[in-house]
């Protein structure tokens, strides 16, 4: 083989009449697993209100939905706030959404809940809020953040209500800029759940992206809009080798920082592109994620970290 590949650059030097410049001898970098992701669509049929174009985002919906269906993806995910408010709404918005011809995944948003939550679940085809799924040696943990919320469709003598309320109010007091009834946060169950998917992870060597439609860094966002237990669960993450990315909705400008080798990206929400859209197409390779941003959702190359330090190496 290495006789025929000097052989091969042989050839083209005399062909063109120059030094070697073919790369049989350098091997292509693997076709990388994509997926499609945007955030806070917020469909409504009422007007624009400041700068949330509700109406005009089931059109950005559309050529989104047209746009993704041409391309080799994976899946495509929404990261919440699929409407403003109303069911009728809801069921218009998921019917162009429903249209991808890839496997679909929905993040529970705190706009969403325009029915009750079991009946939401169920138009939504989830179990639950919070869920995981493979594809190679990359696992995707999808978080609730209404699990713990005043705006999560849960009867008001519930646990998580009750406890929504209790937490609010001591945000409240602490004067908390993430102390507003739109945020939530992680329940004890879903954390235990999180730890113990993050752990097999680890064990199996694969590499994680966590989606939640709250951010949970408060550097990646405004910080007014991250989950009530940010620091709790931005720690839980931290301490599990495998995580290599946060991505979240709910704030509409978006943001991003990296923080202990984990990149938290905070995606532009459609709702606030009437013309231009928000979505992206995110690709993942042995070394990096690639962003491809479209419209006001900027590209990115992100380097992934070997390992934290005193760990071994995920891969």
């Amino acid at each position: 083989m290495k006789a025929v590949t000097v052989a091969l650059g042989l050839l083209c030097a005399i062909v063109v009449g120059a030094e070697p410049t073919c790369s049989a001898a350098e091997p292509a970098e693997a076709v990388p697993l994509r997926f499609g992701v945007m955030a806070d669509v917020q469909y409504a049929d009422r007007d624009t209100v400041g700068s949330r174009h509700f109406r005009q985002s089931l059109e950005m919906l559309e050529q989104c939905v047209a746009d993704l269906n041409g391309r080799d993806l994976a899946f495509t995910i929404q990261l919440g706030d699929l409407i403003d408010r109303g069911e009728e709404n809801l069921d218009r918005a998921l019917s162009v959404f429903q249209r991808l011809k890839m496997p679909r995944h929905h993040v529970l948003g705190n706009h969403d809940f325009a029915l009750p939550r079991p009946a939401l679940l169920a138009k939504l085809g989830l179990p639950r809020g919070y869920y995981d799924f493979s594809h190679g040696n990359w696992r995707f943990v999808i978080l609730d953040g209404t699990d713990i919320s005043l705006s999560g469709g849960w009867p008001q003598d519930s646990p998580n209500h009750q406890q929504a309320a209790a937490r609010f109010e001591e945000l409240r007091s602490q004067g908390k800029a993430n102390a507003e009834r739109w945020n939530g946060g992680i329940g004890q169950a879903q954390q235990d759940w999180l730890k113990e998917t993050l752990r097999g992870a680890d064990e199996r060597g694969e590499r994680v992206i966590v989606f939640c439609h709250m951010p949970a860094l408060a550097e990646a966002s405004d910080e007014s809009l991250v989950l009530w237990n940010d620091e709790q669960i931005v720690g839980i993450l931290e301490s599990h080798r495998c995580v290599a990315a946060y991505l979240s909705g709910h704030d509409h400008a978006g943001g991003y920082a990296r923080k202990e080798g984990i990149h938290h990206v905070s995606l532009q929400g459609m709702v606030e592109a009437p013309s231009e859209n928000a979505y992206g197409i995110v690709e993942l390779y042995a070394d990096r994620i690639e962003v491809r941003g479209v419209g006001r959702v900027p590209s990115r190359s992100l380097p992934l970290a070997a390992a934290r330090p005193g760990e071994g190496n995920p891969n």
